[in-house]
């Protein structure tokens, strides 16, 4: 088998491993734990500095700063929560910055999809929009950017395990775009 494939398999199921960590977290505590994320990126800087050198290094680093910078604004709003901003970083820091990219974006695509299952399943889909509607309207009328929602009230009927569209949003990045 090439080097190259063995890599690639290898980084796979670094990832599985670090993505199956954290569903199990998840549903635990409704939060992706520190110790995983930061293990995960640790693990990832080390094997790509083992591979590539001082490019390796920078290929992780890359991968951890890249989803950091783009999902913070959605975190400042609680959008998304902090674990799952840690989470798409590890991915980064295993399979690198572009990856991450496409892996966030298909991510919020699954999470769509998720969310909409949700609200019908749920039959709350009008308290939502009316919830985004408020929201908007009240951005709209301070001229700040105000909180979305507060991830620790697990009640509020707007709530999922996020862990499973980065899962799923990985996956499709691993099928969709390959690695």
């Amino acid at each position: 088998m090439h080097l190259g494939v063995i890599a690639i398999v290898f980084k796979l199921i670094i990832v599985s491993v670090l993505l199956l960590l954290a569903l199990v977290s998840d549903f635990r505590t409704y939060s992706v734990k520190n110790y995983i994320t930061y293990s995960f990126m640790l693990i990832g800087l080390a094997i790509n500095l083992a591979m590539e050198g001082i490019g390796g290094l920078v290929f992780s680093l890359q991968g951890i700063i890249l989803p950091a910078a783009c999902l913070f604004a959605l975190y400042v709003i609680r959008i998304i929560g902090a674990g799952d901003v840690k989470l798409l970083c590890a991915v980064g820091a295993v399979m690198g910055a572009a990856f991450a990219l496409y892996a966030a974006i298909y991510s919020f695509i699954c999470g769509g999809f998720i969310a909409s299952g949700l609200m019908l399943a749920r039959e709350n889909a009008s308290e939502r929009f009316n919830h985004l509607f408020v929201y908007l309207k009240s951005c709209f009328l301070t001229m700040e950017i105000l909180q979305y929602t507060d991830l620790k009230n697990r009640q509020d009927g707007g709530k999922f395990h996020f862990s499973i569209a980065i899962a799923s949003g990985t996956a499709a990045a691993i099928i969709i775009r390959g690695v």
